[in-house]
Protein backbone atom coordinates (compact mmCIF):
# COMPACT_ATOMS: atom_id res chain seq x y z
CA UNK A 1 0.00 0.00 0.00
CA UNK A 2 2.88 2.42 0.75
CA UNK A 3 4.45 3.43 -2.38
CA UNK A 4 8.02 2.07 -3.19
CA UNK A 5 10.73 4.37 -4.16
CA UNK A 6 11.56 4.71 -7.65
CA UNK A 7 13.64 6.45 -9.93
CA UNK A 8 12.76 9.80 -10.24
CA UNK A 9 12.82 11.65 -13.84
CA UNK A 10 14.83 14.59 -14.95
CA UNK A 11 10.98 16.23 -15.29
CA UNK A 12 7.80 16.20 -14.36
CA UNK A 13 5.43 17.57 -17.58
CA UNK A 14 2.19 16.69 -16.77
CA UNK A 15 -0.48 19.69 -17.23
CA UNK A 16 -0.97 19.38 -13.18
CA UNK A 17 -0.97 22.55 -11.36
CA UNK A 18 2.44 21.98 -8.98
CA UNK A 19 3.96 23.29 -5.66
CA UNK A 20 7.23 22.71 -5.68
CA UNK A 21 9.24 22.72 -1.56
CA UNK A 22 12.28 22.80 -1.27
CA UNK A 23 15.55 23.57 1.25
CA UNK A 24 18.35 25.49 0.78
CA UNK A 25 21.49 24.36 2.39
CA UNK A 26 25.42 24.27 2.52
CA UNK A 27 25.07 20.66 0.17
CA UNK A 28 25.62 21.28 -3.78
CA UNK A 29 23.60 18.19 -3.67
CA UNK A 30 21.01 20.47 -2.65
CA UNK A 31 20.50 21.93 -6.35
CA UNK A 32 21.45 18.58 -8.46
CA UNK A 33 17.82 18.12 -9.34
CA UNK A 34 15.99 21.61 -9.87
CA UNK A 35 19.52 22.62 -11.64
CA UNK A 36 19.87 19.52 -13.55
CA UNK A 37 20.25 20.18 -17.48
CA UNK A 38 17.04 18.81 -19.26
CA UNK A 39 14.71 19.94 -16.41
CA UNK A 40 12.02 21.42 -17.54
CA UNK A 41 9.40 21.13 -14.74
CA UNK A 42 7.31 24.38 -14.15
CA UNK A 43 5.67 25.04 -10.95
CA UNK A 44 2.61 27.70 -10.35
CA UNK A 45 4.27 28.81 -7.04
CA UNK A 46 7.67 27.45 -5.03
CA UNK A 47 8.53 27.59 -1.35
CA UNK A 48 12.45 28.04 -0.17
CA UNK A 49 12.76 26.80 3.46
CA UNK A 50 15.71 28.97 4.02
CA UNK A 51 18.04 27.90 7.27
CA UNK A 52 18.33 30.88 9.98
CA UNK A 53 20.81 30.81 11.34
CA UNK A 54 22.92 29.49 8.56
CA UNK A 55 27.09 29.65 8.36
CA UNK A 56 27.43 28.29 5.29
CA UNK A 57 24.68 29.15 2.36
CA UNK A 58 23.80 27.77 -1.07
CA UNK A 59 20.42 30.14 -1.09
CA UNK A 60 21.59 32.71 -3.86
CA UNK A 61 22.18 29.28 -6.33
CA UNK A 62 18.73 27.96 -5.13
CA UNK A 63 16.68 30.89 -5.42
CA UNK A 64 18.21 31.69 -9.27
CA UNK A 65 17.51 27.77 -10.36
CA UNK A 66 14.01 27.70 -8.39
CA UNK A 67 13.24 30.94 -10.23
CA UNK A 68 13.64 29.45 -13.76
CA UNK A 69 10.95 26.93 -13.39
CA UNK A 70 8.69 28.72 -11.22
CA UNK A 71 5.69 31.29 -12.54
CA UNK A 72 5.41 33.20 -9.79
CA UNK A 73 7.71 34.95 -7.79
CA UNK A 74 9.15 31.93 -5.00
CA UNK A 75 8.34 32.13 -1.73
CA UNK A 76 11.00 32.34 1.25
CA UNK A 77 10.15 31.16 4.76
CA UNK A 78 12.90 31.21 7.37
CA UNK A 79 13.57 27.50 9.45
CA UNK A 80 14.94 28.29 12.82
CA UNK A 81 16.44 24.66 13.78
CA UNK A 82 16.46 25.75 17.36
CA UNK A 83 13.07 27.79 17.11
CA UNK A 84 11.10 24.98 14.93
CA UNK A 85 7.74 26.59 15.72
CA UNK A 86 7.86 29.57 14.18
CA UNK A 87 8.14 28.02 10.54
CA UNK A 88 5.26 25.79 11.38
CA UNK A 89 3.27 28.54 12.08
CA UNK A 90 4.29 30.08 9.38
CA UNK A 91 3.84 27.21 6.95
CA UNK A 92 0.57 26.19 8.09
CA UNK A 93 -0.50 29.91 6.55
CA UNK A 94 1.35 29.44 3.72
CA UNK A 95 -0.68 26.19 3.20
CA UNK A 96 -3.94 27.41 3.65
CA UNK A 97 -5.04 27.49 -0.11
CA UNK A 98 -3.25 24.06 -0.83
CA UNK A 99 -6.30 22.72 -2.67
CA UNK A 100 -5.57 24.80 -5.48
CA UNK A 101 -2.54 22.89 -6.39
CA UNK A 102 -3.23 19.48 -7.90
CA UNK A 103 0.37 18.15 -6.79
CA UNK A 104 3.17 18.83 -4.45
CA UNK A 105 6.52 17.81 -5.19
CA UNK A 106 9.08 18.00 -2.19
CA UNK A 107 12.70 17.90 -2.45
CA UNK A 108 14.26 16.45 0.49
CA UNK A 109 17.36 15.97 -0.32
CA UNK A 110 19.24 18.58 2.41
CA UNK A 111 16.24 18.80 4.97
CA UNK A 112 16.16 19.01 8.47
CA UNK A 113 14.68 15.62 9.66
CA UNK A 114 12.69 17.87 11.82
CA UNK A 115 11.51 20.30 8.84
CA UNK A 116 10.49 17.27 6.96
CA UNK A 117 8.38 16.09 9.74
CA UNK A 118 6.87 19.12 10.13
CA UNK A 119 6.19 19.70 5.89
CA UNK A 120 4.96 16.28 5.90
CA UNK A 121 2.55 16.19 8.60
CA UNK A 122 1.35 19.77 8.26
CA UNK A 123 -0.09 18.29 4.31
CA UNK A 124 -2.58 15.66 6.36
CA UNK A 125 -5.44 17.33 4.71
CA UNK A 126 -4.17 17.34 1.22
CA UNK A 127 -5.47 14.87 -1.53
CA UNK A 128 -3.73 15.47 -4.33
CA UNK A 129 -0.64 14.21 -4.93
CA UNK A 130 2.56 14.40 -3.28
CA UNK A 131 5.85 13.29 -4.70
CA UNK A 132 9.22 13.74 -2.82
CA UNK A 133 12.68 13.92 -4.48
CA UNK A 134 15.76 12.51 -2.45
CA UNK A 135 19.09 13.15 -4.18
CA UNK A 136 21.56 10.09 -2.69
CA UNK A 137 25.36 11.34 -2.56
CA UNK A 138 28.03 8.47 -4.02
CA UNK A 139 29.18 8.58 -0.35
CA UNK A 140 29.22 10.56 3.22
CA UNK A 141 31.48 11.47 5.92
CA UNK A 142 32.98 10.32 7.91
CA UNK A 143 35.58 8.33 6.01
CA UNK A 144 36.64 4.88 7.78
CA UNK A 145 39.94 5.69 8.44
CA UNK A 146 38.85 9.29 10.26
CA UNK A 147 36.25 6.75 12.30
CA UNK A 148 38.82 4.63 13.48
CA UNK A 149 41.48 7.18 14.32
CA UNK A 150 38.46 9.01 16.50
CA UNK A 151 37.76 5.74 18.32
CA UNK A 152 41.44 4.86 18.73
CA UNK A 153 42.04 8.34 20.22
CA UNK A 154 38.62 9.01 22.22
CA UNK A 155 39.33 9.32 26.12
CA UNK A 156 36.62 8.65 28.91
CA UNK A 157 34.18 11.38 29.38
CA UNK A 158 34.22 12.81 25.63
CA UNK A 159 31.56 11.88 23.08
CA UNK A 160 32.17 11.74 19.10
CA UNK A 161 30.53 13.78 16.50
CA UNK A 162 31.81 12.75 12.93
CA UNK A 163 28.33 14.44 11.03
CA UNK A 164 27.65 17.13 13.53
CA UNK A 165 28.55 18.37 16.62
CA UNK A 166 26.98 18.81 20.36
CA UNK A 167 23.05 19.61 20.94
CA UNK A 168 21.92 23.19 20.95
CA UNK A 169 18.42 21.75 22.86
CA UNK A 170 16.08 18.92 22.84
CA UNK A 171 12.90 20.90 20.58
CA UNK A 172 9.21 19.63 19.71
CA UNK A 173 6.43 21.85 18.10
CA UNK A 174 2.21 21.82 18.69
CA UNK A 175 1.73 19.58 15.63
CA UNK A 176 4.55 16.95 16.08
CA UNK A 177 3.66 16.61 20.12
CA UNK A 178 1.20 14.86 21.87
CA UNK A 179 -0.38 14.95 25.90
CA UNK A 180 -1.90 11.46 25.32
CA UNK A 181 -0.22 8.76 27.81
CA UNK A 182 1.88 11.45 30.00
CA UNK A 183 1.93 10.07 33.12
CA UNK A 184 2.81 6.77 31.52
CA UNK A 185 6.30 5.15 31.26
CA UNK A 186 8.31 6.30 28.08
CA UNK A 187 9.45 3.52 25.22
CA UNK A 188 11.80 5.77 23.15
CA UNK A 189 12.28 5.16 19.41
CA UNK A 190 15.60 6.60 18.33
CA UNK A 191 18.08 6.63 15.11
CA UNK A 192 21.42 5.98 15.05
CA UNK A 193 24.09 8.62 13.42
CA UNK A 194 27.99 9.55 13.91
CA UNK A 195 27.11 11.98 16.48
CA UNK A 196 26.15 10.66 19.95
CA UNK A 197 25.20 13.01 21.99
CA UNK A 198 21.95 13.47 19.73
CA UNK A 199 20.37 10.59 21.94
CA UNK A 200 22.42 10.57 25.07
CA UNK A 201 21.19 14.28 25.58
CA UNK A 202 17.14 12.82 24.66
CA UNK A 203 17.75 9.91 27.03
CA UNK A 204 18.85 12.48 29.63
CA UNK A 205 15.75 14.73 29.55
CA UNK A 206 12.85 12.66 29.10
CA UNK A 207 14.61 9.20 30.73
CA UNK A 208 12.93 6.80 28.67
CA UNK A 209 12.19 3.29 30.39
CA UNK A 210 11.97 1.21 27.35
CA UNK A 211 14.63 2.11 24.06
CA UNK A 212 14.23 0.36 20.70
CA UNK A 213 16.56 1.77 18.45
CA UNK A 214 16.85 2.11 14.33
CA UNK A 215 20.02 1.98 12.60
CA UNK A 216 20.75 2.34 8.84
CA UNK A 217 22.63 0.37 6.18
CA UNK A 218 23.99 0.94 3.05
CA UNK A 219 26.06 -1.24 0.58
CA UNK A 220 28.71 0.90 -0.54
CA UNK A 221 29.73 1.57 2.57
CA UNK A 222 28.86 -1.64 5.12
CA UNK A 223 31.28 -0.19 7.58
CA UNK A 224 28.78 2.09 8.63
CA UNK A 225 26.11 -0.06 10.31
CA UNK A 226 28.70 -1.48 12.97
CA UNK A 227 30.36 1.92 13.30
CA UNK A 228 27.27 3.83 14.64
CA UNK A 229 26.49 0.54 17.19
CA UNK A 230 30.13 0.72 18.71
CA UNK A 231 29.89 4.80 18.86
CA UNK A 232 26.39 4.35 20.82
CA UNK A 233 27.84 0.99 22.79
CA UNK A 234 27.32 2.55 25.92
CA UNK A 235 23.97 3.41 25.29
CA UNK A 236 23.23 -0.29 23.57
CA UNK A 237 24.87 -1.71 27.08
CA UNK A 238 22.50 0.13 29.36
CA UNK A 239 19.40 -0.78 27.64
CA UNK A 240 20.09 -4.25 25.78
CA UNK A 241 17.94 -6.05 28.50
CA UNK A 242 14.92 -3.81 28.94
CA UNK A 243 12.76 -6.57 27.36
CA UNK A 244 12.37 -5.18 24.14
CA UNK A 245 12.04 -7.38 20.82
CA UNK A 246 14.69 -6.50 18.36
CA UNK A 247 15.82 -3.89 20.24
CA UNK A 248 18.29 -3.32 17.08
CA UNK A 249 17.10 -3.51 13.94
CA UNK A 250 19.20 -1.82 11.02
CA UNK A 251 17.75 -0.96 7.31
CA UNK A 252 18.55 0.05 4.26
CA UNK A 253 18.88 3.89 3.95
CA UNK A 254 16.04 3.91 1.16
CA UNK A 255 13.92 1.29 2.78
CA UNK A 256 11.77 3.56 4.33
CA UNK A 257 8.13 0.91 4.08
CA UNK A 258 10.03 -1.65 6.14
CA UNK A 259 10.75 0.80 8.82
CA UNK A 260 7.53 2.19 9.03
CA UNK A 261 5.87 -1.77 9.31
CA UNK A 262 8.63 -1.92 12.04
CA UNK A 263 7.50 0.98 13.57
CA UNK A 264 3.82 0.34 13.79
CA UNK A 265 4.57 -3.20 15.34
CA UNK A 266 6.65 -1.38 17.92
CA UNK A 267 3.41 0.91 18.13
CA UNK A 268 0.79 -1.79 18.44
CA UNK A 269 2.35 -4.12 20.86
CA UNK A 270 3.21 -1.09 23.46
CA UNK A 271 1.07 1.86 23.06
CA UNK A 272 -1.30 0.71 25.83
CA UNK A 273 1.45 0.69 28.26
CA UNK A 274 3.65 2.91 27.18
CA UNK A 275 3.94 6.50 25.82
CA UNK A 276 5.62 6.21 22.45
CA UNK A 277 8.03 8.52 21.72
CA UNK A 278 9.92 9.13 18.25
CA UNK A 279 13.29 10.63 17.54
CA UNK A 280 13.87 10.69 13.60
CA UNK A 281 17.47 11.20 14.29
CA UNK A 282 18.55 9.28 11.15
CA UNK A 283 18.52 9.13 7.63
CA UNK A 284 15.94 11.33 5.76
CA UNK A 285 14.18 8.20 3.77
CA UNK A 286 13.09 7.14 7.36
CA UNK A 287 12.51 9.97 8.34
CA UNK A 288 9.36 9.91 5.91
CA UNK A 289 8.72 6.60 7.41
CA UNK A 290 8.25 8.35 10.96
CA UNK A 291 5.81 10.97 9.44
CA UNK A 292 3.51 8.74 7.71
CA UNK A 293 3.64 7.13 11.82
CA UNK A 294 3.01 10.23 13.11
CA UNK A 295 -0.06 11.01 10.67
CA UNK A 296 -1.63 7.88 11.33
CA UNK A 297 -1.37 7.72 15.40
CA UNK A 298 -1.95 11.27 16.50
CA UNK A 299 -0.72 9.99 20.08
CA UNK A 300 3.15 9.67 19.27
CA UNK A 301 4.63 12.26 20.30
CA UNK A 302 8.11 13.37 18.75
CA UNK A 303 11.36 15.17 20.37
CA UNK A 304 14.23 16.24 18.27
CA UNK A 305 17.80 16.78 19.75
CA UNK A 306 18.90 19.82 17.29
CA UNK A 307 22.53 19.63 16.50
CA UNK A 308 24.45 22.81 17.57
CA UNK A 309 26.59 22.58 14.14
CA UNK A 310 27.86 20.23 11.35
CA UNK A 311 30.92 19.39 10.10
CA UNK A 312 30.91 21.48 6.42
CA UNK A 313 33.79 19.60 5.33
CA UNK A 314 33.27 16.28 3.52
CA UNK A 315 29.75 15.83 4.90
CA UNK A 316 28.19 14.70 1.82
CA UNK A 317 29.80 13.84 -1.80
CA UNK A 318 29.03 16.20 -4.68
CA UNK A 319 28.24 13.03 -6.59
CA UNK A 320 25.32 12.13 -7.08
CA UNK A 321 24.52 8.29 -7.43
CA UNK A 322 20.31 8.62 -8.20
CA UNK A 323 17.73 10.55 -7.71
CA UNK A 324 14.71 8.86 -5.78
CA UNK A 325 10.95 9.47 -5.88
CA UNK A 326 8.22 8.55 -3.79
CA UNK A 327 4.45 9.28 -5.06
CA UNK A 328 1.81 9.38 -3.30
CA UNK A 329 -1.38 9.77 -5.68
CA UNK A 330 -3.76 10.52 -3.34
CA UNK A 331 -2.16 11.75 0.05
CA UNK A 332 -5.08 11.93 2.47
CA UNK A 333 -6.60 8.62 1.43
CA UNK A 334 -3.71 6.80 1.69
CA UNK A 335 -2.97 7.86 4.98
CA UNK A 336 -6.61 6.59 5.76
CA UNK A 337 -5.95 3.33 4.10
CA UNK A 338 -2.19 2.66 6.44
CA UNK A 339 -4.36 3.37 9.17
CA UNK A 340 -6.95 1.01 8.73
CA UNK A 341 -4.56 -1.53 7.10
CA UNK A 342 -1.95 -1.65 10.22
CA UNK A 343 -4.97 -1.00 12.84
CA UNK A 344 -3.19 2.27 13.94
CA UNK A 345 -4.87 4.71 16.64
Amino acid sequence: MLPTVQTAPNSYTNNAKKLFIVAEGFEKRSLYWIGKEGNITRFEKSLICRYNPSKQSLFDEMLKEVKKHTTNEPIIIDYNRFEPTIFEHNFKKFISEITLYDEIIIDISVMSKLLIMIIICSLKEFNGKITIIYSEPDNWGPTQQKFQDTILNKTYGTCIGLSSVGVGNVVRTPLLSSVVMQDCPILLIAFLSFNEQLINVLINEISPTRLQIINHKCDRAKWREDAMILIHKDIVEDYKNNKAMNFIESYDLIDYISVFEHLTKIYNENCYNYRIVVSPTGCKIHTVACAILKLCCSDVHIEYPTPESYLFEEYSSDNIIKVHEIIFDSFKETINKLSKKYLLN
